[in-house]
């Protein structure tokens, strides 16, 4: 076991990243060359289906963490002090049309991984989601402490990796978050959707009736590694310092990047293939107090701007 071995001082954490191509792995890995990092104890180890994503200068593995085998086989390899599992099938409706993929992506493979985990004593971080809720508490936000009900097949299957990560005995953190934002290349999420439309002057109609916690991505990535650093257990919900409707949510994009927000159609209901929670939105308190002062978490406000300031595209 790694908590019976004597480390010498050069000794460098082993931070496995599985799903390093997608939003959030990619930008929990654009922190390794920051200044704040460089005097870290830490080396990054890439890992994901294909490699298309991921700088030369970092070990990368090849990992379906669908394969039980294969990826108990190379976590052995690798013997991580940390996994962090970003790996997700993450379209809401499609895992409701594919159930049994999303089930083997989101919640075999996830169990996969621990197998992997009780071999190696690494410790999994799992990337979990505010619809885990049925959304029907009335004028409060989620805890930690509420009980689950999940209204989705993805929902669902996250849960149920939660609860294969509770009920065994690993060394874990569970990082629940909703609504990723920021600049991405490679596809767009709900706030670069609302932006590219409203930035070609095209009306959009905006749900009014789904609240939720949006979470900017680079805040998430800084999070989670402040989380592994201060050696976080158990569930935090890590989602952004506020609690909107979608309608509001866009209507904060049209006013930071100076878009007409009359473009904006508030709308009660949508139609939609999976069943989305009315309220989801997360308290993180609980977060705040263990963080504290040490790094400052977004609110929607806080990442537009940033983003603005940031822009790409």
């Amino acid at each position: 076991m790694k908590n019976t071995i004597k480390i010498n001082s050069d000794y460098k954490k082993k931070i496995l990243i599985i799903g390093t191509n997608g939003f959030l792995g990619n930008n929990i890995l654009k922190f390794k060359n920051q200044k704040e990092f460089l005097n870290k104890q830490i080396n990054f180890i890439a890992s994901d289906l294909i490699n298309t994503n991921i700088s030369n200068d970092l070990p990368y593995f090849r990992m379906d963490i669908t394969n039980s085998q294969d990826t108990i086989e190379k976590i052995k390899k690798i013997s991580p002090d940390v996994i962090i599992l970003t790996a997700a099938m993450t379209d809401v409706d499609r895992c409701e049309i594919d159930k049994k993929v999303a089930t083997q992506v989101n919640t075999e493979g996830p169990r996969n991984v621990i197998k992997a985990c009780e071999k190696t004593d690494s410790k999994l971080v799992f990337i979990s989601t505010d619809f885990i809720f049925d959304g029907s508490k009335k004028n409060a936000s989620y805890t930690e402490e509420d009980v689950p009900n999940p209204l989705s097949h993805y929902a669902m299957t996250k849960y149920k990796a939660e609860l294969a990560i509770i009920n065994s005995d690993i060394d874990y953190l569970i990082c629940r978050a909703a609504v990723l934002y920021g600049w991405n290349k490679i596809k767009l999420n709900f706030i670069t959707w609302v932006l590219s439309k409203l930035q070609q002057n095209e009306k959009i109609s905006i749900v009014k009736s789904q609240i939720n916690s949006p979470t900017f991505v680079k805040n998430l990535a800084e999070i989670i590694l402040k989380l592994i650093e201060k050696d976080g257990k158990g569930i935090f919900h890590t989602a952004g310092d506020c609690i909107l409707n979608r309608y509001e949510i866009a209507v904060k994009c049209a006013r930071v990047f100076k878009y007409d927000e009359n473009l904006i159609n508030p709308i009660n209901e949508i139609e939609q293939i999976a069943i989305r929670p009315k309220n989801a939105g997360l308290n993180i308190n609980k977060l705040k107090k263990f963080i504290g002062s040490e790094l400052k978490i977004y609110n929607l406000d806080d990442g537009l701007v940033y983003m603005k300031e940031h822009r790409f595209i």
